[in-house]
């Protein structure tokens, strides 16, 4: 049950931020409020110029306040880009409890013992996404809270992100006058927005492209097998356009929603497109399917990364439910057909489901992130006293719980 305050989401993207304000009813997000900004203080990713994108946070985050009619305070954030990182770990810690019998300390304890990772100095963990338990050697136990035993092994993927990225996120929205609650990686968020139970289960990738940066998860299981980043994505779309037809940013973005990459699309050999000529040179004319197959190279740019991604884990085969899309990136016509091709499964466009109240604005794949923020949101603070908001995330509460004892990226 929902404790009545407003859940908010912020996707803090490379070219906008979205804000959605939300409550839940039953298994329904009702969406109360919906802000879009649109910037340009990131580059690859990156925040290139805090001012810009904490003002496109307070834009839209006092969108989403107004059409809410409820305070925007604190929210859950999006954080992306290649420097996010992640790696599975494994750690043990004896069972404490009366007659041998697991405690949720115990559980804590092991899994704050999986973030012992050795990871560089200038970077801080992120977050720590539990994977299950073993009793005794006895693995697949998914909640081993009272359960008799000796020792308690738990999984992990623990995600750990450039110190300075995660704090110059954090600091753009806290100069929003908004306190962040957590940061949490874009394809997981977007995850709780478009997958069902039964993707995650059976195995299922999911991309999230945007516009400076694409990232992905994948699911095997139930749970997080890898993720992965790089910087192919709308940005450089875009660039590739204004460069081949010589012509400005603006007018490149307009022919890649309009073209897209679908090079045998039926009469594309006969439509023309027409742009400006760099440096106010007047006018000129290309073929669009020149225009597509710079956008086919570059898409298949970005799928052969990603699929080479997980041959070299030996993962290729594991998303067996499909693949799912989403991001502003992947309204690019062609591109679901292309990753068919080329990852080698079932592809679907990714859209935020489950949800009521002001549904329109927010039903685009460009929107899943933010949904799913605040479904995490919720889904914290139905946890035990000792995980819900007030306490922070999983990541907050073994602070608290542990202090200098838990030490992110202790190991050597």
């Amino acid at each position: 049950m929902s404790d009545g305050r407003p859940l908010v989401g912020i996707d803090v993207g490379s070219s906008a931020v979205n804000a959605v304000v939300a409550r839940v009813d039953g298994d329904d997000l009702v969406v109360l409020g919906c802000g879009q900004a649109r910037h340009d203080g990131a580059k690859k990713g990156i925040i290139a110029n805090l001012e810009e994108v904490s003002e496109a946070v307070r834009i839209a985050a006092e969108e989403a306040e107004a059409m809410a009619a409820v305070p925007v305070e604190r929210a859950v954030v999006g954080i992306g880009g290649t420097p996010i990182l992640g790696v599975p770990s494994r750690a043990s810690v004896p069972v404490t409890g009366r007659n041998h019998t697991v405690t949720a300390e115990d559980q804590q304890r092991a899994l704050a013992a999986c973030a012992q990772v050795k990871i560089p100095a200038d970077y801080r963990v992120l977050d720590i996404i539990s994977c299950g338990f073993a009793l005794d050697g006895q693995p697949g136990m998914d909640q081993p809270l009272g359960m008799p035993g000796q020792r308690l092994d738990a999984s992990a993927f623990v995600l750990f992100t450039h110190k300075t990225h995660a704090d110059t996120v954090e600091q753009a929205v806290n100069r929003a006058a908004m306190a962040v609650d957590q940061l949490v990686f874009e394809p997981l968020a977007a995850a709780e927005a478009v997958l069902s139970r039964d993707e995650r289960e059976l195995g299922c990738l999911l991309l999230d492209v945007g516009h400076g940066s694409t990232e992905w998860v994948l699911f095997s299981e139930g749970v997080v097998s890898a993720t992965g980043a790089n910087h192919v994505a709308g940005r450089l779309f875009t660039s590739d356009l204004a460069i081949l037809l010589q012509t400005t940013t603006a007018a490149a973005d307009r022919v890649k929603r309009q073209v897209g990459a679908a090079i045998d699309r039926e009469n594309i050999e006969n439509e023309a497109i027409e742009v400006p000529a760099l440096g106010g040179g007047g006018h000129q004319v290309h073929c669009a399917r020149f225009a597509a197959e710079v956008l086919y190279e570059r898409a298949r740019d970005l799928l052969i990364r990603v699929h080479r991604a997980l041959v070299a884990e030996r993962l290729e085969r594991v998303p067996v439910a499909g693949v799912v899309l989403t991001g502003g990136g992947a309204r690019l016509e062609g591109l679901l057909e292309l990753a068919e091709e080329i990852l080698g499964h079932r592809v679907r466009l990714g859209v935020p489901v489950g949800l009521a109240g002001i549904t329109e604005p927010v039903e685009g794949p460009e929107w899943a992130v933010a949904c799913g923020l605040v479904r995490l949101q919720q889904r914290h603070r139905e946890l035990t006293p000792m995980m819900t908001s007030q306490r922070g995330s999983l990541l907050g509460w073994l602070r608290t719980a542990f202090g200098e004892l838990f030490e992110l990226g202790g190991g050597s």
